[in-house]
């Protein structure tokens, strides 16, 4: 794996804990540490009240680094990490072998998971559920919405290897797969 598409692999990790903790209900993980308390310990049940903020603040202290150890070109346009000026960043690397040690691996996005996370994003935005197709390109998926005056308006960009979402305005399949190719790689 080069040394952007290794990045890129970590920031999508860190994203996905992050989002992952942002959807936990807080006082949901306090009930169930709660509930649990004839079958948990108490530094369980503590680590269980906390998971969430824990997983916050690690995940948002790692995309610190990562903004810092992120690809830029050198003089001569090879690619390298701004902050060590070498094409295979150690802090990236170190960063990476930690997540995966610890069970964390790349699993591609599929239509049926990109449908569910647009479908989450939609019913918060539009306050009901929306009609949506899903429709797969190199990079990811193209959710678009049925009109409707509560939707907003535009599509989203369901990334295949991180599952990050982004917003686009209503473009043709072929026109919006190059735009978000340049989105996420550059001028490359």
């Amino acid at each position: 794996m080069s040394g952007h598409d290794l990045r890129e692999w970590t920031v999508g990790q860190v994203r996905s804990a992050m989002t992952y903790a942002m959807r936990a209900d807080p006082d949901a993980l306090d009930r169930l540490a709660g509930a649990n308390s004839a079958v948990l310990d108490s530094h369980s049940a503590a680590f269980l009240r906390s998971a969430r903020m824990l997983t916050l603040g690690t995940s948002a202290a790692l995309f610190t680094v990562l903004t810092v150890h992120r690809s830029e070109r050198d003089r001569h346009e090879r690619p390298v990490c701004a902050a060590c000026g070498t094409g295979r960043c150690r802090t990236v690397r170190a960063i990476s072998d930690a997540l995966a040690a610890y069970g964390l691996q790349s699993r591609l996005v599929d239509r049926a998971e990109a449908w569910r996370r647009a479908d989450a994003w939609y019913t918060r935005a539009a306050a009901r559920p929306v009609l949506l197709s899903i429709e797969p390109f190199d990079e990811g998926f193209i959710a678009r919405p049925t009109p409707h005056p509560d939707t907003p308006d535009g599509m989203l960009v369901v990334d295949r290897h991180t599952g990050a979402l982004t917003q686009w305005p209503s473009l043709d399949t072929d026109h919006l797969a190059a735009e978000y190719h340049t989105y996420k790689h550059g001028n490359r």
